[in-house]
């Protein structure tokens, strides 16, 4: 598999343990890609906040990427 561009977006990426929507390439290369994908989450008292998790997947692991369309 290619290495996908740091900063490229994600629409979805799907892995054998999960899939995550809208995500952020932080760094690919022949081993896996590392991203960053935002989620909102809210505590006991209703409060909104956006947490950012930073996952690395091996390729053996990714069935598949969707790359979001930019037009140019």
């Amino acid at each position: 598999m290619s290495a996908l561009g740091v900063g490229v977006k994600l629409k979805q990426i799907v892995a054998v343990s999960g899939a995550w929507d809208n995500c952020r390439v932080l760094h690919s290369d022949t081993v896996g890609v590392a991203f960053e994908v935002e989620r909102a989450v809210a505590d006991s008292g209703g409060t909104i906040e956006t947490a950012v998790s930073q996952i690395f997947l091996p390729w053996t692991s990714v069935k598949h990427i969707i790359v979001v369309e930019q037009a140019i």
